[in-house]
């Protein structure tokens, strides 16, 4: 897969985390940018809010990695507490999870137990004008 920028960055829990992982995906796109690639505002928009979402649902610190692509803008978060499996037929309702599977094009979940799961979502670049 041909990549064209990556941020990797660890976030500290606590009430700030997902406003720097906001600020990653600006950085991202602004990087991007720089190197000839851009980044839909819509897209960058959506991406910065699904990660915002994802370092929130995190238990305690988490591993951020940022990846913009020809094929999109993924979107890695290690440590999230992704909702459980279904009980008595129903899974239970948790507003994040389904923000981000609405706005992402993929979602990814990858169980470990040494630091709950890994989450990995794509949003599509999107056209320019947007």
């Amino acid at each position: 897969m041909e990549v064209w920028v990556r941020r990797r960055r660890r976030l500290a829990r606590g009430p700030g985390a997902a406003a720097r992982a906001r600020r990653e995906v600006h950085l991202l796109a602004d990087q991007a940018l720089l190197l000839g690639h851009a980044v839909s505002r819509r897209s960058e928009d959506d991406a910065a809010l699904v990660t915002s979402e994802l370092v929130s649902a995190a238990g305690g610190g988490c591993v951020l990695e940022l990846t913009v692509a020809p094929d999109g803008l993924d979107i890695l978060v290690s440590g999230v507490r992704p909702p459980g499996p279904p009980r008595g037929g129903s899974r239970p309702y948790v507003v994040w999870w389904d923000l981000v599977s609405r706005v992402a094009r993929d979602t990814t979940v990858c169980r470990d137990p040494a630091c709950d799961a890994t989450v990995c979502v794509r949003i599509g670049l999107g056209s320019l004008t947007g």
